[in-house]
């Protein structure tokens, strides 16, 4: 199971879905187009930080839930 936390930065998402089309059990968009987390445990550890890096505006927060240490960006 996952031990990252996942976080949007809402006010940086520009809806690009590059996010969900490199893990899309675990990212969508939602009405407004906006990056959400679906399911925070939809794919490994290095799946999801593969997702964050694609996102061109860095709006992918990830953290180690145990530690709090930031691990992206």
């Amino acid at each position: 199971m996952s031990k990252i936390k996942i976080t949007i930065d809402r006010d940086k998402c520009i809806g690009t879905s590059n996010c969900e089309m490199v893990a899309p059990r675990v990212f969508g968009l939602d009405a407004e187009r906006k990056a959400v987390v679906k399911n925070p445990h939809g794919a490994d550890d290095a799946t999801i930080m593969q997702a964050a890096r694609e996102c061109p505006t860095k709006a992918i927060i990830l953290l180690n839930e145990e530690t709090g240490e930031q691990l992206y960006p």
